[in-house]
């Protein structure tokens, strides 16, 4: 009893810590790490082990990826395909294989060991997501993966979230003062990042245009700062009357899922800015081209149009925030 008091008492200061150290709140794969380091703990105290929680906590970020939506198929012996059939889209699985290493300290098998925090995690009722009420579909995939599924109703209760988070943080001025025409010359000494730039200030004239078609209203126009713009509407319906989200087309899912890595992103100090900034770049690239928000859309779907000027607000903001606070570039906002 004295050895479990002591490990409860350690474990207690030390995710207090780590929580104190989060960057993001709005990180899925943060609090998926702080719930999986809970599950570890009182699986250390149940079968009475001796484990390194700082060498653990040390690893489990590289250990919780952001599937590609190329892996959709994956071997499990747990209902897979009922879990499936409850997805609407192409599955966005964060998975985890945290139980690999821990087969070190256990004669127990990955699996097992999956199947034993999973069943901690969910009777314990302690979950960090239980934060964003973001009710994860759980699924253990052989030899010991776990796979975290978010479905339409846990991303539409993540882009929620998120929007408010944005919305409270502090406006922050561009690094080099006023906003400078584009360049194609601009970031030459370093890499070429004039991609980036132009989809931003593309994004910037989508949003005006959306306040002039009286979709949404902006704080501002001049996109100048670092804030959230979207004034209004204050909450966007994510999904329709029937629970489904209404961003469901490829481009909309591939932005998305970019948008999940960007916000991992400012929670990892290891990130290659460069890198996320083109690869976001990309993906905004490939929904302005296949997805409107005027004509049919406007007329027959105005909740459809105003969640797809959100990811637009989403996009803007991210990637301003990367070209200026991370790689001291100009964000422009005009053509």
């Amino acid at each position: 009893m004295d050895n479990n008091v002591s490990k409860n008492t350690f474990f207690d200061k030390f995710f207090k810590l780590r929580c104190a150290e989060d960057k993001s709140t709005i990180s899925i794969k943060n609090l998926l790490k702080r719930d999986l380091l809970q599950s570890i703990d009182l699986y250390q105290q149940q079968k009475n082990l001796n484990l390194d929680l700082e060498f653990i906590h040390t690893i489990l970020e590289r250990k919780i990826v952001l599937l590609y939506s190329s892996r959709k198929k994956l071997s499990s012996k747990n209902k897979t395909d009922q879990i499936l059939s409850k997805l609407q889209l192409a599955p966005i699985v964060y998975s985890c294989s945290i139980a690999f290493s821990l087969t070190r300290y256990s004669p127990l098998s990955s699996q097992i060991i999956a199947k034993n925090l999973v069943s901690l995690l969910v009777s314990n009722g302690i979950s960090a997501t239980f934060e964003f009420n973001l009710k994860l579909l759980i699924e253990i995939a052989e030899p010991g993966w776990i796979n975290f599924y978010m479905d339409s109703i846990a991303i539409a209760k993540w882009l929620e979230r998120t929007s408010g988070f944005l919305e409270t943080l502090p406006a922050k001025n561009h690094s080099r003062g006023e906003t400078l025409p584009l360049d194609h010359n601009l970031h030459k000494t370093t890499k070429n990042l004039f991609p980036c730039q132009y989809i931003h200030a593309r994004y910037c004239s989508l949003l005006r245009l959306g306040a002039r078609e009286k979709l949404i209203t902006l704080q501002n126009d001049n996109f100048h700062k670092v804030v959230w713009h979207l004034e209004l509407p204050k909450s966007i319906s994510w999904l329709d009357k029937a629970g489904n989200l209404w961003l469901t087309h490829a481009a909309e899912y591939a932005l998305l899922r970019h948008l999940l890595v960007v916000a991992d992103s400012f929670a990892d100090e290891m990130t290659n800015w460069y890198k996320l900034a083109l690869n976001l770049s990309e993906a905004m690239t490939f929904f302005e081209a296949e997805c409107r928000f005027l004509g049919d859309i406007k007329r027959n779907n105005p909740e459809k149009a105003i969640a797809r000027l959100g990811l637009i607000t989403l996009a803007q903001y991210w990637l301003q925030k990367i070209l200026v606070e991370k790689l001291n570039i100009v964000a422009p906002t005009e053509l």
